[in-house]
């Protein structure tokens, strides 16, 4: 619960609610309710978020308009939104 990780090149991170979590290039992001998390090139980032049940939104770093050291979070659509 709002833990603040950051790590280098490959790593996985895992954080709880409100998790501001930063990883290098081939990292995997996972990061609970409200969180944010910044990925380096080919990443994965996840947020999990409560919709009557329990979700994961799952982004990857070059595509779909996601970039390398931008921090996002989720919007109320649960959609990949920058956190700025």
């Amino acid at each position: 619960y709002r833990a603040k990780l950051s790590g280098g090149y490959g790593l996985m991170l895992t954080g709880g609610d409100y998790s501001t979590l930063t990883g290098g290039d081939y990292s995997t992001l996972t990061g609970g309710d409200r969180s944010m998390l910044t990925g380096g090139d080919d990443s994965e980032l996840r947020i999990r978020y409560y919709d009557s049940r329990w979700r994961t939104a799952i982004a990857y770093v070059g595509e779909n308009g996601i970039e390398a050291g931008v921090a996002y979070k989720l919007n109320d659509n649960h959609e990949f939104v920058r956190a700025n």
